[in-house]
């Protein structure tokens, strides 16, 4: 199959399956992103009404500050995919144990509104894991040939995680849709690591040590390079 598409596409050998893999990665981010929304923007508007949205999305923004800040710094000392996978299991557990607790507290205001916020940093954070992580294992020749290939996977993504989260809420209910978006951060951690390393020899570690560097100052520098 990879060869075939390889063939199709005019890709050098290896390439077929890295992108194969990006493309997979994308489309579980997006797919559990989907999801999570739904579930996300059901619980909230249930509990609270849409004249709240504004504050949760305020509060979004500073947990982001915040997360970015923390993520920037662990990221001088972890490698790149110990960070991504590590970040993703990290979401992961949080929706399993949103997940939990709403199957136990029936949807309390707190809960609704951790959940809100939780997803917002998983929308700022997931999708661009993706891109950053192809940058490091992609040339700027290979690029060109597969991140369109790449880019389809959050198209199709899209489309499975609604209809995939209009199955679930009308089966089990909203709150249970949480529990395929921890199986697919789930699966996309590893597949980091299954990236990694299939990465080409001698590109990764440079670009590595490129963006650490980049990267000194924090939160404030990234801040006022934007």
């Amino acid at each position: 199959m990879i060869r075939l598409v390889e063939r199709l596409l005019r890709l050098p050998p290896g390439e077929g399956r890295r992108g194969l893999l990006l493309f997979t990665y994308l489309f579980l981010v997006v797919s559990s992103l989907v999801a999570s929304k739904a579930t996300r923007d059901a619980l909230f508007l249930e509990h609270y009404g849409a004249s709240q949205l504004p504050y949760a999305d305020i509060a979004i923004a500073l947990v982001v500050g915040i997360v970015i800040s923390v993520y920037l710094r662990v990221g001088h000392r972890a490698s790149v995919p110990t960070l991504h996978a590590g970040s993703l299991g990290v979401l992961a557990t949080l929706s399993f144990t949103f997940w939990w607790l709403a199957r136990d507290d029936g949807h309390s205001g707190p809960l609704v509104a951790m959940i809100y916020v939780w997803v917002g940093v998983m929308a700022a954070l997931a999708p661009a894991q993706v891109w950053t992580l192809a940058n490091f294992i992609v040339t700027t020749r290979g690029a060109k040939r597969i991140f369109g290939v790449i880019g389809s996977g959050a198209i199709a993504g899209g489309i499975a995680g609604g209809l995939a989260t209009q199955w679930v809420v009308r089966r089990v209910g909203t709150e249970n849709a949480l529990v395929g978006v921890t199986a697919a951060l789930a699966i996309s951690a590893a597949l980091v690591l299954m990236i990694w390393r299939d990465r080409p020899a001698g590109l990764a570690p440079d670009s590595a040590a490129d963006v650490a560097t980049a990267n000194e100052g924090g939160l404030g520098r990234s801040l006022a390079l934007v």
